[in-house]
């Protein structure tokens, strides 16, 4: 029942992280980075599908290249967000520059929980609770960071 359970809200994440980037053309946000952050953003969300998508399936290849092309763009996360970045179209909360250092640990958290999900999943070992971390810490930062989708009626 856990398993399940897990899977289901990994493909939340996931799903609400592409329909979010999907939601709004990116040609509404200005270039530089509030641009480059959401394609970025919207790649760990491809990525994040593919491995709720795999844990689904039981067909674990896919989780190892997707982590670590998860973990190397949550190494770029914070480039992406200099002080004053924002616009009206981005979810960006104000908290991420006034909690500056929180946002700088989680997104570190996810680069290292998506390192340890890709060595995981080339060790053979459970790439289940690894990816459970792994998912963890984009609902946290989300959480902290991301103002929530208006629900369409």
């Amino acid at each position: 029942m856990r398993r399940g359970w897990t899977v289901a809200a990994a493909l939340c994440i996931a799903g609400g992280v592409l329909s979010t980037v999907y939601a709004m053309p990116k040609e509404e946000l200005p270039p530089g980075p509030i641009r480059d952050r959401h394609e970025l953003m919207e790649g760990i969300g491809k990525n994040a599908k593919a491995i709720g998508d795999a844990l689904k399936s039981g067909d674990q290849k896919p989780i190892g290249p997707a982590a670590e092309k998860i973990r190397d763009s949550a190494g770029k996360i914070t480039a992406l967000f200099p002080a004053g970045s924002t616009h009206p179209k981005s979810r960006a909360k104000a908290e991420i520059w006034s909690h500056w250092d929180k946002f700088e640990q989680d997104a570190k958290q996810l680069q290292s929980d998506a390192g340890a999900l890709a060595d995981t999943a080339k060790s053979g070992g459970d790439v289940k609770a690894a990816s459970d971390t792994m998912f963890g810490a984009c609902k946290s930062c989300h959480d902290d960071f991301r103002v929530p989708e208006k629900k369409k009626k």
